[in-house]
């Protein structure tokens, strides 16, 4: 029962900011949504379409210890609309992250070996959402585009005809 209580507490006092290394300890674990409106840099990426909305899930356990140190596994479901650098048109990126961190006060060697692991500074006032936006922004594209083809564009007026697509048809 202190467990869940612990838990409950946690989800209370204020989401965003938890002591890392009490939450690893006690193999605490927290999930909700995140506005993105509250991700001040995400929100200069994402569209500001009222069709698709910005849905970010997550979650957050403490995990057993991973190279003898306090570990965290956050878990990120998130569906961003942006523009398609090659159309211009709304698009969707959804995202489905698997992340593992220990803490410490200092980087271990191991970790930075390690492909799968990250690095977490002790703290008593983490902020949660700072830290899955810059996930977010880490896994996302430079330039966004659909995977399949974009819509074909049409000559817009006063567009001349590429004069080697001219020449193709004369040359058979």
């Amino acid at each position: 029962m202190q467990l869940k209580l612990n838990k409950i507490v946690t989800l209370i006092m204020k989401p965003s900011l938890i002591n890392n290394i009490e939450f690893a300890d006690k193999n605490l674990e927290i999930a909700g949504n995140i506005d993105a409106d509250n991700c001040e840099r995400l929100v200069e990426i994402i569209s500001k379409s009222t069709q698709n909305v910005a849905n970010i899930r997550y979650k957050l356990t403490g995990a057993s210890k991973k190279l003898r140190l306090p570990s965290l596994h956050l878990s990120i479901n998130a569906k961003l609309p942006v523009l398609c650098q090659r159309c211009l048109e709304e698009m969707s990126l959804d995202f489905a992250l698997e992340l593992d961190y220990v803490i410490s006060d200092t980087a271990p060697s191991e970790v930075e070996e390690s492909d799968e692991i990250d690095w977490l500074e002790a703290s008593q006032e983490m902020d949660l959402t700072e830290l899955i936006e810059d996930e977010l922004l880490i896994a996302m594209p430079i330039a966004p585009m659909h995977e399949t083809d974009c819509l074909k564009t049409s000559l817009q007026s006063g567009e001349k005809p590429n004069p080697f697509a001219v020449l193709k048809g004369k040359f058979k």
